[in-house]
């Protein structure tokens, strides 16, 4: 087996990201509960989040914190989340962008290996590992572990994969955090982080778990909601609505508006118009 070399946080740098997650955990009332996809509910609280399908391979998304020239101080930062990655990918992005948000405030890329251990870069790592301790908080993992009777001296592949679904993150940010939480040795991790997406594919198929793929969508901030309401306040005329809308590929239809009527005969007044042009 390939020995696998994971820069690691020092004790001291550790202690103060967990410190720094669970007090965020508290800001956001989520202590005792499992966030998931929630993650991106909480993160439109401080950014103006954007989804977009910007493929498999390429970046997991990225963080703008001031918007555009001349935006003010306490202008919300800009997000954006790679919709073609699969969502416990997107909910990890999500978390790690939360982290440059709220304690470094500044211009920030999630690259497609963000899982595969090729950064050195101090900041990075604690992003990641805040968004490990904010999506998988200790106390309700090891209430998991006891859940489901997973004991430490026999880990399992099909376990991680189990608590990988549950709480919505990827395989290797659950091996990962069994092994920061000191439920698994380094042997053990290093073991599981050998296997394959394919081999973690089939697994998820074997034992009949989710398959978290990407959805595609695209979504601008809350861009939808703004002009249906400008439509059904008649500040926008339909072909606007239905402009506004193709942006995320979406038709009226798709949220509840249907075409008005159109009457094909001209009205009384335009009747009126016609004859005094002739």
């Amino acid at each position: 087996m390939p020995e696998i070399k994971i820069p690691e946080l020092t004790e001291a740098e550790a202690r103060e990201v967990k410190e720094y997650a669970a007090s965020r955990l508290g800001v956001c009332r989520k202590m005792n509960d499992v966030i998931g996809i929630q993650i991106f509910q909480i993160l439109s609280l401080y950014a103006r989040v954007i989804y977009y399908p910007l493929g498999k391979d390429t970046v997991w998304g990225f963080t703008r914190i001031r918007g555009a020239r001349g935006d003010g101080q306490n202008q919300k930062p800009f997000v954006v989340i790679n919709s073609s990655i699969p969502i416990d990918c997107q909910v990890f992005a999500a978390g790690h962008e939360l982290y440059h948000i709220w304690k470094d405030d500044r211009i920030d890329v999630v690259p497609a290996d963000v899982m595969d251990e090729a950064t050195t870069d101090r900041n990075e790592l604690k992003a990641n590992r805040f968004a490990a301790e904010f999506l998988v908080e200790e106390e309700l993992l090891l209430k998991e572990l006891r859940t489901y009777g997973i004991a430490s001296e026999n880990v399992s592949f099909k376990d991680i994969l189990i608590l990988s679904e549950l709480f919505c993150v990827p395989y290797r940010t659950m091996v990962k955090r069994l092994f920061e939480i000191g439920f698994i040795t380094k042997t053990e991790r290093n073991r599981f982080l050998n296997a394959s997406e394919d081999e973690v594919s089939a697994g998820r198929k074997r034992y009949s778990l989710s398959i978290p793929q990407g959805d595609e969508k695209i979504v601008i901030d809350n861009l939808t909601e703004l002009a249906a309401d400008a439509y059904e306040n008649n500040r926008i005329t339909f072909e606007k609505l239905e402009y506004l809308l193709d942006i995320s590929n979406l038709k009226p239809i798709d949220i509840g508006i249907s075409e008005p009527f159109r009457n094909p005969f001209p009205s009384d007044e335009e009747l009126d118009k016609i004859m005094e042009d002739q």
